[in-house]
């Protein structure tokens, strides 16, 4: 580990590696708290490297400093779940290898689930494979014909409250800095991008976007920075050109789901085209998680079917909702009272409580007087946070009243 001022997690973390690891390295690049009494009172051997704005320089330091057959990296407010210890010493016992450079783990960072390259072998590593990238570094020489991927196996990440502040201010800094002296290579200038984008940096964004272009050649980093343009420019309310960057996504690697399960998301909600949605939702939702970039777990698991689930809905294709709604339910989404309370409206057919007369009567009046689409009104309903039984039941007697004035008026 590399670690500064790790004082309020760095015991948790030892104590669920200590079964595992025959010695624990810590890095120390400048705590001025104790976190490094702590360390070595849980038994791990501390080292000392001078902070020099680079955390390839750091990791490639304390990889030097393992005497061991092999290496799992872990950070300061990272842990390890007595479960997946467990894994972790059968995989040790049972797979690790000399046919194997390395092993890939599940990073879970909520809402952040991606793979890492977490286990490497000790005598290839400062030969053959380096570590690259002054902020998010990644680990460059693999052999991907020599590396096993497990599932089942993950790392949690579980930062002190408030440290994201920091984090900000220090990792913009430090790719501003690399970015001035010209010593940003295309995974730096990719994460350059994403933090200015994330951060709604518009100007300094869009240059260093434009830079990152000019020499990119790696395709899942293009197509992330084209999918994360999506949400930068909606920010900025220039919608065309964030329908365009998922355009170009598309074409950059059809086989991702991101792009899809926004476009498909935008036509629902910002276009009030459930029609329009369905044929991407659908494609979104069979893409299975790559094993490269750094994919958006949402669009591989709970997203698209949450969606195609409303799409259906507001379409009345209340049956397939339900359907889908049981999909996006076993991928355990953030929000699930809605999806929930859709699953237990049974006969669908059967009374429910009704609208706020008032509601009903805005409902009744845009079907009726206005000719807006069912659908749209539907999607408005949801957004009132109407539950599903309310607003079935809403149309279903709107749509009934409407026949009935039409039946008399002919």
């Amino acid at each position: 580990m590399i670690v500064k001022n790790e004082s309020d997690t760095i015991e948790r973390l030892l104590s669920s590696v200590q079964a595992i690891c025959d010695e624990m390295i810590v890095v120390d690049t400048g705590s001025t708290d104790d976190t490094v009494t702590k360390a070595e009172a849980m038994g791990a051997t501390v080292f000392h490297f001078t902070w020099i704005d680079d955390f390839s320089a750091a990791r490639n330091f304390s990889f030097s400093c393992c005497t061991k057959d092999w290496i799992i990296w872990l950070d300061g407010d990272d842990f390890i779940t007595p479960e997946n210890q467990q894994r972790l010493l059968n995989l040790k016992q049972q797979t690790l290898n000399n046919d194997l450079e390395a092993v890939y783990l599940r990073y879970v960072y909520p809402p952040v689930v991606q793979w890492r390259e977490r286990i490497i072998r000790c005598d290839l590593f400062g030969k053959k494979m380096e570590w690259q990238g002054a902020i998010h570094e990644g680990i460059v020489g693999l052999d991907q014909t020599k590396v096993e991927f497990f599932e089942d196996i993950a790392i949690n990440h579980e930062p002190p409250p408030d440290r994201h502040i920091a984090k900000k201010n220090r990792n913009i800094n430090i790719l501003r800095k690399h970015y001035r002296e010209e010593q940003s290579d295309q995974r730096t200038l990719f994460i350059y991008a994403v933090e200015c984008m994330h951060n709604l940096y518009k100007e300094e964004g869009e240059k260093v976007i434009a830079h990152f272009f000019s020499i990119a050649q790696y395709s899942p980093y293009k197509y992330e920075i084209y999918s994360k343009m999506y949400s930068f420019y909606m920010d900025f309310d220039e919608p065309e050109r964030a329908i365009e960057a998922l355009a170009k996504a598309i074409v950059e690697d059809p086989k991702r789901a991101e792009a899809y399960y926004k476009l498909g998301k935008h036509m629902l909600n910002k276009k009030n085209d459930p029609h329009g949605a369905l044929p991407l939702l659908y494609t979104a939702s069979n893409i299975e998680l790559p094993t490269d970039g750094e994919p958006e777990i949402e669009a591989y698991s709970y997203g698209p079917w949450e969606m195609l689930c409303r799409a259906n809905f507001r379409l009345g294709n209340y049956v397939v909702a339900k359907e889908m709604a049981e999909k996006a339910l076993q991928h355990n989404p953030p929000s699930k009272d809605w999806l929930s309370r859709l699953l237990e409206y049974e006969t669908l057919e059967s009374s429910a409580e009704p609208l706020p007369g008032t509601w009903q009567q805005w409902v009744e009046d845009n079907l009726l007087n206005n000719n807006v689409a069912a659908h749209v009104l539907a999607h408005a309903l949801e957004e009132n946070l109407f539950n599903p039984a309310q607003i079935i039941t809403s149309l279903q007697l709107a749509q009934a009243n409407q026949k009935s004035f039409k039946a008399v008026e002919v």
